[in-house]
């Protein structure tokens, strides 16, 4: 995750301005002027998509681990189980 979002530096800066930006306002109790910055921010900064693609690509590399441990997990168990038969089979 940190190397997706250094490779996106800029992205995330301009995002987390705009974050600020917005938070101000809505801090202040301004709703619709926070409104305002918010379409205004997502259509000035394009690099907002590189963010977006960034969390896809963190949200894949996690869905992709957690299918990989499961496979390990089920490979494991397997291999366990095998070993334990082959053991009390040579025993007998």
């Amino acid at each position: 995750m940190k190397e997706i979002l250094q490779e996106n530096s800029d992205a995330v800066r301009q995002a987390g301005e705009a974050l600020v930006e917005i938070g101000t306002e809505l801090a202040a109790g301004r709703i619709e002027n926070a409104l305002g910055r918010l379409e205004a921010a997502q259509q000035q900064y394009l690099a907002w998509a590189e963010l977006d693609q960034a969390i896809i690509d963190i949200q894949e590399a996690v869905h992709d681990r957690k299918n990989t441990l499961a496979v390990q997990q089920i490979l494991t168990e397997l291999v366990g189980t095998i070993l334990g038969n082959a053991l009390r089979t040579g025993m007998h």
